[in-house]
């Protein structure tokens, strides 16, 4: 417990400065100023012990929610509960997470003896993770207000910020209620278009003569093809890169965040399709994986896995992630790259590791836009600065365009 000046008392010190100089006056006046100096020190003296007292009975406590979403806010609540004999004036300052907003905030509460006092606090959560909030300063002024006594509460209390799952949550919704509502609707087979074998069918016109199975051919003495089905345990990857180019801001959050609630979008979509999904995070190294396994009960592990993720501000190697995944994974997948791209100098290692792991996988590069870049293009603005504002956002859009099409061409 640490014992400091209230203003008061600080008004009273340079009041008694002032009136030394009456010492010119004579003699008495030193009598005088003692006399007010013992007046002030014997207050001074009891408000240390009725603070004392006091403050060994003075609680706060801070009341957070386990987890919220991205985008929520943290709905706490601060109790302040006086058990004391006295009355005492309480400032309460708890110590609030550093990625949160506001990050500095108190509250004086006025209490009366064994009283208590309650209000709210809410805490913008921009950003996921865990949100530490790791005790509280309390400083407890007596009735004088001449003395105040400082004390820290321990007591750190983590709220986690997981994505946001509100859309993921309406479009598992709005499917169960679509298959619920066609219980005889049975699924269809779709033939011709997979590599599982379904069955063996005779030969028409325009079928492909690969599709013949010889050895039917010769026992029927006519041309039998097989029939091939989509397989129905499909390989899906999210690849969801956190480089420097994934740290940049898109609106109201960062480009890792939106490409956080596209890969549980597709998560969710693949799952509850019946697939195997899967998920690697990467930047230099891989960050995180998760191997391809069916199961919509698997969605959590999702979310927990990308709650955690914050980008890194270096160039991300997808030669070495990429060979990674190679080495993991041996099924033909469906592989789903979620990243940014710049011009074709800076995103040169990204289309050669695109274009070898296309070489063995079915590869789709979702590449978030800059909305700053169209902004600049679509402002009517006539400053002295807007002709070389627009001409930068136009060389962006035309180099980002380069390596979409070289993309396409591999």
């Amino acid at each position: 417990m640490t014992f400091l000046p209230d203003r008061r008392l600080a008004r009273l010190a340079a009041a008694l400065a002032l009136a030394s100089g009456g010492l010119l006056l004579g003699p008495w006046w030193g009598a005088v100023l003692a006399g007010a100096l013992a007046g002030v020190a014997v207050f001074v003296l009891r408000d240390i012990i009725q603070l004392r007292r006091c403050a060994s009975s003075v609680t706060a406590a801070l009341h957070i929610p386990a987890s919220v979403q991205r985008g929520e806010p943290i709905e706490a609540g601060l109790t302040v509960r006086n058990a004391s004999d006295s009355d005492c004036v309480v400032t309460v300052r708890p110590l609030l997470p550093e990625q949160g907003v506001p990050r500095v905030w108190q509250r004086t509460f006025a209490l009366a003896a064994g009283r208590q006092a309650s209000t709210p606090l809410a805490i913008a959560a921009p950003v996921r993770g865990d949100y530490a909030f790791d005790g509280l300063w309390l400083r407890i002024a007596s009735p004088r207000r001449l003395v105040q006594a400082q004390t820290f509460q321990a007591g750190a209390k983590t709220c986690r910020v997981f994505p946001d799952v509100r859309r993921v949550k309406e479009l598992l919704i709005s499917r169960r209620i679509r298959n619920a509502g066609m219980p005889m609707v049975s699924k269809a087979t779709l033939r011709g278009m997979g590599s599982d074998f379904e069955s063996l069918r005779d030969y028409e016109r325009g079928d492909d003569i690969r599709r013949v199975d010889w050895r039917a051919t010769a026992k029927h003495n006519h041309l039998i093809v097989r029939n091939y089905e989509i397989e129905p345990d499909r390989n899906v990857m999210v690849l969801v890169d956190r480089g420097r180019l994934m740290g940049a801001t898109a609106g109201e959050a960062a480009k890792l965040d939106y490409a956080v609630d596209a890969a549980l979008m597709i998560s969710a979509v693949a799952l509850d399709s019946g697939d195997r999904c899967g998920l690697m995070v990467f930047d230099r190294e891989v960050a995180c994986y998760l191997p391809p396994r069916p199961s919509i009960t698997r969605l959590p592990a999702f979310v927990d896995a990308l709650t955690d993720i914050q980008p890194v501000f270096e160039e991300t190697h997808f030669l070495r992630a990429f060979a990674v995944l190679q080495t993991r994974l041996t099924k033909r997948s469906l592989i789903v790259v979620l990243t940014d791209v710049i011009d074709v100098d800076v995103s040169k290692s990204m289309i050669e590791a695109v274009l070898t792991l296309g070489k063995r996988h079915l590869v789709v590069v979702a590449a978030l836009r800059t909305p700053a870049i169209y902004t600049v293009i679509a402002a009517l603005d006539s400053g002295p600065m807007a002709p070389f504002r627009k001409a930068v956002a136009y060389r962006l859009r035309r180099e980002r365009q380069e390596v979409i099409t070289r993309l396409h061409k591999g």
